[in-house]
């Protein structure tokens, strides 16, 4: 073991010897958050605005338009059926709530909105909230009417009036398990540590080919270290140079952003399983290449193309469907909903078991065939 330290250290201190790849490794990644995460994300304290489409006008319609006003989430208007389809086509509001004919009847509201609305799913809830408190006073006065013999809808009024409308909070909403999602700010945070830890992998496994060019590779396969020593010490290197940079990354996004990255334990044990399979993407690309050019260039281009399909960029729900269901196959978006459940749900190991189980997974997939393809001569 104390061979494999030896090289690890070794190539520690090369790696991290370099000022020029501090800028890629931290600076970079935080001006990064920055700009996507506060400067691009500045209209966010702004409410959503939402237009109101009545295709039957009555009492209900107007009582449950009332519920709406003065929500936390979002402004509503009152339009007619064509100018809210061509607002929505202009992309000028996010979305547009019609109450359909028979809404008396049906108590069925729909809500048709834009591709690139991204919390209609707080939405759809805040509207399900507000359409339960007309369908509960709408019982009450039934069940008084049958008893008073009076119309209900006198009773109806009378509620409406005495009640006054309580919109959900949006900060009930953002902790609701099914659609709960980070913030901008964690999520892109998250999301460019992951990235750039991968681009700092991808140059330093080429090291692996560039000792192989220089012949240093040859040199160290002749000292009493088996080649599973010296392997190993890259590969340990490797790791420790992720966690150094991962954590260095969490301790300045926490002072700097305020992101509050959850459980500690579940922190370890996902950054760990992600660095693992990260090193392993990296070696399976360096058993590929001939020289470490090509492992900086390809590696770079898989990793780009790879974050931008498991949502490291915006919010995966905004892509094409077939880009959702391509993102199943990087490991990048399983880290994502790791970082999810434990950032902005509180989760902890438990919540967090398959989406580390889903890593380990890639990380073997990768070892087995990068350590298959390495050429030692």
């Amino acid at each position: 073991m104390g061979k494999v330290w030896a090289i690890c250290l070794f190539e520690l201190q090369r790696l991290l010897g370099n000022p020029r790849s501090y800028l890629v490794m931290l600076l970079m990644p935080l001006a990064f958050t920055f700009v996507f995460g506060t400067l691009l994300n500045g209209s966010s304290t702004n409410k959503t605005q939402l237009l109101f489409v009545e295709e039957e006008s009555s009492m209900l319609s107007k009582t449950y338009y009332q519920e709406l006003k003065g929500n936390s989430l979002f402004d509503v208007s009152v339009v007619s059926a064509k100018e809210a389809k061509k607002q929505l086509a202009d992309k000028k509001v996010a979305g547009v709530i019609v109450i359909p004919k028979e809404f008396t009847e049906s108590f069925n509201v729909s809500l048709q909105y834009s591709p690139e609305f991204t919390s209609r799913g707080s939405v759809k809830q805040e509207l399900e909230q507000a359409l339960t408190k007309v369908k509960t006073k709408v019982e009450a006065s039934k069940v008084w009417s049958s008893y008073s013999k009076e119309p209900w809808e006198g009773m109806y009024q009378k509620l409406s009036e005495t009640i006054q409308p309580t919109p959900l909070r949006k900060e009930f909403i953002m902790k609701t398990a099914e659609n709960v999602s980070m913030s901008n700010v964690s999520a892109r945070s998250a999301g460019f540590s992951i990235m750039f830890v991968m681009i700092i992998m991808m140059t330093a496994t080429g090291a692996i080919l560039e000792a192989r060019k220089n012949g240093v590779w040859y040199r160290m396969m002749t000292m009493p270290a088996s080649r599973t020593q010296v392997l190993g010490g890259y590969v340990l290197s490797f790791f420790l140079l992720g966690w150094i940079q991962f954590g260095a990354l969490m301790l300045f996004t926490n002072v700097l952003f305020d992101v509050q990255w959850g459980d500690m334990l579940g922190i370890v044990l996902l950054v760990s399983a992600l660095l693992l399979a990260i090193v392993g993407m990296a070696l399976l690309i360096a058993g590929i290449v001939k020289t470490s050019e090509q492992q900086s260039a390809i590696g770079n281009m898989v990793v780009i193309s790879s974050c931008m399909i498991a949502g490291v960029y915006w919010p995966i729900e905004i892509e094409p469907m077939f880009m959702q269901r391509m993102a199943d196959f990087v490991p990048q978006t399983w880290a994502m909903r790791g970082f999810t459940e434990l950032i902005a749900r509180g989760g902890g190991i438990a919540d967090i078991a398959v989406y580390v189980g889903v890593l380990f997974i890639f990380a073997i997939v990768f070892f087995t065939v990068g350590l298959k393809r390495i050429r030692y001569e």
